[in-house]
């Protein structure tokens, strides 16, 4: 049985392996994607809890209602700025439906600072033994598009 992941962002998709981070490429935290975004906002790709915001805004962590952990990561380096382009939407604990507003920034900032790379990541955590993100789209994708499933 597979579970659809569902794109919280919208620009280019890529397998996590072309992450310009290793510890993303190599799954040091789990499998998943990432989209090189043309928007700068991210949305809840599932129902859920919030379990995390990073102090810089860069990233959140949400539980799904089923227990499965998404992590999602904006832009590589991007705590180098210090939460400067990002505005948060949610604080940890907050419920969210699919769809709702998590986070804006901005691409260009992040493509513009010679640290960070604009690749916005969603990492689901705690992969079981065996199970694996394999992409279903390419190319182009929007924010809640189905994009992956775990099989």
């Amino acid at each position: 049985m597979s579970i659809a992941l569902f794109s919280p962002y919208t620009g280019t998709i890529h397998p996590i392996t072309e992450a310009p981070d290793p510890v993303f490429s190599e799954k040091m935290l789990g499998d998943g994607f990432f989209v090189t975004p043309s928007v700068g906002e991210v949305v809840a790709p599932v129902d859920g809890a919030v379990t995390y915001v990073a102090p810089t805004k860069h990233g959140i962590r949400i539980t799904a209602a089923d227990g499965m952990k998404l992590t999602l990561h904006v832009g590589t380096e991007s705590g180098e700025l210090k939460g400067e382009g990002f505005t948060v939407f949610v604080n940890e604990g907050a419920q969210v439906r699919k769809g709702d507003k998590l986070l804006t920034f901005s691409p260009e900032l992040l493509r513009q600072n010679p640290k960070t790379t604009d690749a916005c990541i969603l990492l689901i955590e705690e992969m079981n033994d065996g199970k694996e993100v394999r992409l279903t789209a390419s190319g182009e994708v929007t924010a809640l598009a189905p994009v992956a499933e775990v099989v």
